[in-house]
């Protein structure tokens, strides 16, 4: 016990290092790019009637927003203040996060859900969306997610099941680890984001492999 607790308040404290580490680049690197992709639109439209090379502008345009995208996932990493917590309804907060994701796809199961639970709601919204996001893409083939809310031994849970390839072997926790990512894209912040989110409210978040194929990850959030 006592090896495990001084492994847990190393992976901390590298944590918190990193994303001191993390705050700071991104805040560094936010101004100049918004710049950069102002005036690259600005000559994507100059260029218009130059097919080619209003192309080209427009490249710089998609990879500088792809870049604040990574500045703006790295500052929610870092962020550190404590958490708000609020009577919130849990699935009225899952069928907003699975609006974010996508119109449809997402079959949303809440008839068990508790009516309120005190949640600090911005965070565990986070949380569901890029749990929501990272489980779409992950099932091929127009296959649904299934997502659900309801109470199990006095604890509010939320599922998300997917129909994709499932989690490789060895990697049911290196998923929540910081840029850990096996997608050609991505920032591979998505999951431990959400982990972050859920732990500063005192709750859980693991993933399993399906017995019939696909992942399920799985919150689990305490009474407060």
């Amino acid at each position: 016990q006592r090896n495990l607790l001084v492994r847990h308040l190393e992976h901390e404290r590298r944590l918190a290092a990193l994303g001191e580490m993390s705050a700071v680049l991104a805040h560094e690197i936010r101004n100049p790019l918004a710049s950069l992709k102002g005036h690259a639109q600005l000559l994507a439209r100059a260029l218009d009637g130059d097919a080619a090379r209003a192309a080209k502008a427009e490249l710089v345009v998609r990879e500088a927003v792809r870049l604040q995208d990574l500045a703006n996932d790295l500052l929610d990493f870092a962020g550190s203040n404590g958490p708000d917590l609020r009577d919130t309804d849990p699935a009225e907060l899952l069928r907003e996060s699975a609006e974010v994701v996508a119109a449809s796809g997402i079959d949303l199961r809440v008839a068990t859900s508790p009516p309120s639970w005190r949640l600090d709601a911005t965070r565990m919204r986070q949380a569901l969306v890029n749990v929501l996001r990272n489980a779409v893409q992950a099932s091929a083939g127009g296959a649904h997610v299934e997502a659900s809310a309801f109470l199990e031994r006095d604890r509010l849970v939320f599922e998300v099941r997917d129909h994709g390839p499932g989690i490789a072997p060895g990697d049911e926790e290196r998923i929540f680890e910081p840029f850990h990512t096996r997608k050609l894209r991505g920032t591979g912040l998505g999951l431990p984001i959400a982990r972050r989110a859920v732990e500063q409210q005192s709750g859980t978040i693991a993933a399993r492999n399906l017995p019939g194929g696909g992942a399920c990850f799985r919150i689990t959030m305490a009474r407060t």
